[in-house]
């Protein structure tokens, strides 16, 4: 399947509606819903993009870190999403762009590629899904290790706990910056270790992620 996105999604005006929608709408609402709560701004990138690479627990966690970061994000999500009809539009508009877990299309890294040089930030779940098992990540993957490397990406983790549960409390907590290296594997569990120190989950089995990014550019 053809990468899917909007390709007008990453222009100036798209930025600001999208930045305007998570201040004063999904900010709000997950204020008195969760009494969200955010921290470490500060460690972001004055410069240039980067990748924010979080752990997933809800279907509005990509809105609640464009809120937390205060960034337009364009969010690599899987391929079904875009197949739903409840989802295709809402993820379309907020400039998410398609993605085969297991073996990414040419056109994919192309689409990450206009994104970014239109302003926008990457964002990626590193489980690939949302964890199924209360405090303790899933198995992760080596996509946000291997997106940061191809496009010179800082990494910068993103915990998430509570969005899963509702009118409970929600903390979204951003960490300082990390940099790719070759070695995938390495950076992933570099990753890993980051956003378990931010959300206090505990770490899967240490054993090989998922291969999906097969050398293609």
């Amino acid at each position: 399947m053809p990468t899917l996105h909007d390709k007008n999604a990453f222009t100036p005006f798209r930025a600001f509606y999208y930045l305007m929608t998570a201040r004063y709408f999904f900010g709000p609402l997950f204020f008195f819903q969760n009494r969200l709560e955010f921290s470490g701004r500060e460690n972001i990138p004055k410069e240039g993009p980067c990748v924010f690479v979080a752990n997933h627990l809800s279907n509005w966690d990509p809105p609640i870190i464009a809120r937390a970061t205060d960034k337009p994000v364009s969010f690599l999500a899987k391929e079904e999403l875009f197949t739903d009809k409840f989802f295709r539009n809402l993820v379309r508009a907020y400039g998410a762009i398609s993605v085969n877990r297991d073996k990414p299309e040419p056109s994919t890294f192309k689409a990450v590629r206009d994104m970014l040089k239109k302003g926008w930030y990457l964002g990626m779940f590193i489980e690939g899904t949302r964890s199924k098992t209360p405090g303790q990540m899933g198995p992760p993957h080596l996509g946000p290790a291997y997106f940061a490397k191809a496009n010179k990406l800082p990494i910068v983790p993103v915990g998430i706990v509570g969005t899963n549960v509702k009118n409970g409390k929600a903390y979204v907590r951003i960490g300082k910056p990390l940099e790719a290296s070759k070695d995938l594997d390495e950076t992933t569990w570099r990753i890993m270790e980051a956003l378990s120190d931010l959300t206090g989950f505990k770490l899967p089995p240490r054993e090989l992620p998922l291969k999906e990014t097969e050398s293609q550019s």
